[in-house]
C-alpha cells in the first residue's frame, strides 16, 4: 500500500502545482497544511477530492472533508490510501 500513499501524495502535489503555477518548486511539501496555507481555496479542495476519488477509485462521502485530512499533504494521502483499501473488493 506504500505505492498508493506515494501516488496519492504525488497526485496532490501535482494538482496544487497545476492550480498555482506561480508557486516556487518545493514550496508545497508533504508537511504543508492544506488548512492554513494558501495552496487551495474551497473550490480547489472540492476539485481535488473529486479528482482523487476518480483516480483512486473511491466515493467521496461526508467524511472526506474532515479537517484532520487536510492538516498536511501526507495526511490527505494517508486518507486516500485508507479509502482505497476499503473500496477494494
Amino acid at each position: 500500500m506504500v505505492e498508493t500513499h506515494a501516488a496519492a501524495r504525488e497526485a496532490i502535489l501535482a494538482f496544487i502545482a497545476g492550480r498555482n503555477p506561480g508557486l516556487a518548486p518545493g514550496a508545497v511539501t508533504g508537511s504543508t497544511s492544506l488548512v492554513t496555507s494558501d495552496a487551495l481555496d474551497s473550490i480547489g479542495v472540492l476539485d481535488l477530492m473529486m479528482e482523487l476519488g476518480d483516480r483512486f477509485g473511491f466515493e467521496i462521502e461526508e467524511d472526506a472533508f474532515a479537517l484532520a485530512h487536510f492538516e498536511s499533504v501526507d495526511a490527505l494521502a494517508a486518507f486516500v490510501e485508507a479509502k482505497r483499501v476499503r473500496a477494494q473488493p
